[in-house]
């Protein structure tokens, strides 16, 4: 059965391989059951190596700006991103959101751009695909006053606490939790806890490539080849088969994402 990476960063991978070539990638490192990714450029950056990445087929685009580069949000920026969501390839607004473990920009800006995008997102009509590391409490305050109830949700490469993934799949029924390959090391043992309790309609596979590569390949690049890992372990957690897991997530990618 194919399936689809939710969620990685192809520029970033295709650099970190020492490929130019979306084609090369592809028919090095995908199995014959990959079928599609979304690439996300979550600074300004990466739009335009998206923009192009995009004309490939398979390939979808997800736009927004990262809490680490919310100190370079702007009119313009925000411009930018309006005529992304314009393109027909461009299925999210994302990944936003607040990031308290590094900082990178300071927690007021984080907050703002936060909330500017969300409602940005909710004036386009698109689904948004949400990071959040250690600001729970905000990032719920955040989406509970900006989102509607039923928006269509991607909470990406979920690590917070399973106080955290039961208040969001409670709260917002059009919401899923996205895995990486987290959930094959060694010391995720309560990450794998929440993986167990989360029910299988409110799951996406992703790889966040070419970070997070899951064992065995732990520490090198990862990429949406990947995936067959995650889905495995995932399988493993929940006591169903792999090709369960493959069709359930890819029905959620279907109803999130549209594709």
């Amino acid at each position: 059965m194919d399936f689809i990476d939710t969620h990685c960063h192809l520029d970033s991978i295709l650099s970190k391989l020492g490929l130019t070539e979306y084609a090369d990638l592809k028919s090095r490192y995908f199995p014959s059951n990959f079928g599609g990714c979304i690439s996300i450029a979550c600074d300004a950056q990466a739009f335009g190596p998206l923009r192009k990445l995009m004309r490939n087929e398979g390939v979808y685009g997800a736009f927004g700006i990262h809490p680490h580069d919310a100190k370079h949000y702007s009119a313009d920026i925000e411009a930018e991103l309006s005529l992304a969501m314009a393109d027909t390839r461009t299925v999210a607004w994302g990944e936003i959101g607040l990031d308290y473990h590094y900082d990178f920009s300071e927690r007021p800006m984080q907050r703002n751009a936060f909330e500017k995008q969300l409602l940005q997102a909710v004036a386009a009509a698109k689904p948004v695909v949400i990071h959040t590391r250690e600001a729970e409490e905000d990032t719920l305050a955040l989406m509970a006053a900006n989102l509607p109830k039923d928006w269509k949700i991607h909470v990406h490469c979920f690590t917070s606490s399973p106080g955290m993934a039961e208040k969001l799949l409670a709260d917002f029924p059009n919401l899923c939790l996205g895995f990486t390959g987290i959930i094959t090391f060694k010391n995720a043992l309560e990450l794998q806890e929440v993986v167990k309790a989360t029910p299988t309609s409110r799951i996406l596979l992703e790889t966040d490539g070419p970070y997070l590569a899951p064992v065995p390949h732990r520490g090198k690049p990862a990429h949406p080849g990947h995936i067959p890992l995650i889905a495995q372990k995932v399988a493993e957690l929940q006591g169903k088969s792999v090709d369960e897991i493959y069709s359930e997530a890819r029905a959620n990618t279907r109803r999130i994402f549209g594709i």
